[in-house]
This record gives C-alpha cells, structure tokens and sequence, in this order.
C-alpha cells in the first residue's frame, strides 16, 4: 500500500486584519511501503514517554514543551532546551492536527477549516480564500484554513482527512463527477460544504452551469449570429457538462447551426491544448460565426492560434469564454468572459458552514450565485 505524503508551506495573512493564517497542503504519492523506510526497515513513531525516558523529565513537563507552552508554564530555559534537543535526536514528529485540536480546546475560540481543491483550478484559490476570508474578519474567534490539493478525479486519496478530529469543517471545490459520487457515496462527521457543485447530500454553494450555456447562446443569437462553435475537453466535469448542454441546447432553440464537426474537445484544458485543437479547426474549408470556449485556459493558446491564422475577433469570430484570467483581460484583442464570482463564491462558502457549525446544521442548504461578465472586445456588450 502507498501512502501519501503532505508537504505544507504557511500563506502569512495580517494578523491585525484577520488574526488568521492559511495552510497550504499538496499531496503527492510516496514511494515508500506503509510503515517501512526506504531500506526496508519498519518506521516507529517516538512518542512522549520515550523523549520523557531519555531526558529525565516528566512525561507532562515533556509535553508541555513541545506544545510551545514552556514560557507560559515557567519551565526553565534549560529544561525546554534538553528536551527539545532529545525530541530532535529522536527524530520526533508532532501530530500537527492533535496540536491544533488541543489549541482549539483550550481557547474555544479557534476553528480547523479545510478547504480541498482540484489541482487543475489552483489559479482560482486565491480570490477563493480572499473571499473565505472576507466572511470571517469580522468575527471574534480565531481561524486557520488548511488547503489540500487534490488531483481530479482523486479526492478518494483524501478520504481520511474528512474527520471531525482534523478539521471542525470542510469545503470541496472543483470536484469532478467521480469526486461528487465519492462523497455521495459516503457518511462522514464533519460539516461539509461543496462550491461550484450541486448535490442532493450535502450543502452547496452552486451557479446554474446550464443557464451559463444557455445564456451565452442567447448572447449569440441576440447579435444576429446563426452560427457558432463549442471548444471543451473530453473529461467533463458536472458544471462544464452542464454548460455545454446549456449552450447546445440554446443554439437549438435560437436557430443557430451547431455542426458536429465544429465540437471542438481536448484532453486537457490547458493553453497547449487550446492552441493545437484550434489551428485543426481553422484549417476546415466552413467556419462558423462565433465560439463559445468552456475553459479560460484554453482560451489563452486559442487565441495565438487566431493570430496566427490572422483571424480577425471580433470581425470574422466573435469569442466568449468562460471562466475569468487576468492575463484575457489585457490582451488584444481582449476576451469576453463569464465566470463563477471566486470571491463571492468564497465568501458564501465560508459563511454557509460557518452557519452549519454554529447551528449543528445536517440537512443539506442549497444557494445560487449569478455568474460576474467581463466584456471584452471579442464579444462587446449588447445595449439593453
């Protein structure tokens, strides 16, 4: 069995605006067996009594110490000294969720969040926590939010984390089809709020994706356009399903010609992809009006690829995208995108599972949010 290893690095946030901080977790595979080392021998964890044993001191005094209380408890300096350098000789590893755990029962004041986040959207987690942390800042108690990436289709791998001995709540966002079916199919003991994701078991923070379609395709057919393109990937998620049934079905019932051969899918969605699958589709002998692209990051390459092909946007392709980048914004030509509000799907996140521990809540609450545009010059903003 392999097991995985986490690495964590601490985001500093202003403590006199938040008196939070965030932890950021990656997971990777390890290649070692589950308790064995790299030679093969078995691992054994040092505990308290052993440090006690080798330094002379109570196994409460040891504790004490490497709980980071030494000063507080007047343990003297050379005390803490010896059974640090004894903890360290020993090779000695600290349950980092026990210590909080027992921090947060000590002050009653300090809530674990762990907010779990498909690694093919980390550029999105930063207005995410922004927002997270806009919902707390006003609040009187003390909060730490551990972030866990996980790889899409893989939040299984993080199955032992949904405990209410590491966390007093958790968000999942970004999970794909097999991720939502994971959580559906399991019973866990801690609060739990999807973003970006609807689910009949669990609360939710959701933005209609079939509407998102649907409305892009009535964007469409409100400029004159009768016919137009879809650019997506070949691994859906439940939301870029939606939108792409949404946009479909909208290009149907508005009269615009939706030829197969102008379905455009990727295996990733990344630029590389974008800009490849683009250039195949350019070289077909009938292109239609307008695109809808299902990722911003495949917009980036497919942009160069209507460059190159000295493609005019909006003139001979007009371009909506969803999904918002920075980068889209300032480009020429620059990019109409509709996306998820990160910030405010943030923010709603947090509150709503703050309002689930406060409460003891366990039936499923469900809110919507309306998608934020950009408009840009590949699609300019229709007058009323």
């Amino acid at each position: 069995m392999r097991r995985m290893a986490e690495k964590a690095a601490v985001f500093s946030v202003p403590a006199k605006v938040f008196g939070s901080r965030v932890v950021l977790l990656t997971t990777k595979r390890s290649m070692r067996l589950k308790g064995r080392n790299a030679m093969g021998k078995r691992e054994t964890t040092v505990q308290i009594k052993q440090i006690a044993e080798a330094s002379g001191f109570s196994q409460s005094t040891v504790s004490i110490v490497l709980n980071g209380r030494g000063d507080e408890m007047r343990i003297s300096k050379n005390t803490q000294r010896r059974i640090l350098e004894v903890s360290k000789s020993l090779d000695y590893r600290p349950n980092i969720y026990a210590r909080r755990l027992r921090g947060a029962a000590e002050s009653q004041t300090t809530q674990i969040i762990g907010i779990f986040w498909n690694d093919q959207y980390d550029d999105s987690i930063g207005p995410f926590i922004n927002g997270a942390y806009a919902s707390i800042a006003s609040e009187n108690h003390s909060y730490e939010i551990m972030v866990k990436l996980f790889p899409v289709g893989r939040l299984s791998q993080l199955r032992d984390s949904f405990s209410s001995q590491k966390f007093n709540g958790i968000i999942v966002g970004g999970g794909s089809v097999e991720d939502i079916a994971f959580l559906e199919s399991q019973e866990f003991d801690v609060p739990i709020v999807l973003s970006g994701r609807a689910s009949k078991k669990y609360s939710h923070i959701f933005m209609n994706g079939y509407l998102v379609g649907m409305e892009c395709a009535n964007l469409f057919a409100k400029a004159g356009i009768k016919s137009a393109a879809y650019l997506g990937t070949t691994h859906l998620g439940s939301h870029s399903a939606l939108r792409e049934l949404g946009f479909s079905t909208g290009c149907r019932e508005n009269g615009i010609q939706l030829l197969p051969e102008w379905i455009l899918r990727v295996e990733r969605h990344d630029a590389v992809e974008g800009y490849h699958s683009m250039k195949k589709f350019l070289r077909l002998p009938q292109l239609p009006e307008a695109i809808f692209i299902n990722y911003a990051s495949v917009a980036t390459g497919a942009l160069f690829a209507f460059q190159e092909a000295h493609v005019r946007i909006p003139e001979e392709m007009k371009v909506i995208v969803y999904g918002m980048n920075d980068i889209l914004q300032h480009t020429s030509p620059s990019l109409t995108m509709e996306a998820q509000p990160m910030k405010d799907m943030g923010c709603a996140s947090m509150e709503l599972l703050m309002l689930m521990i406060s409460n003891n809540i366990d039936m499923p609450i469900t809110r919507m949010v309306e998608p934020n545009y950009f408009w840009g010059d590949s699609f300019p903003k229709l007058p009323d």
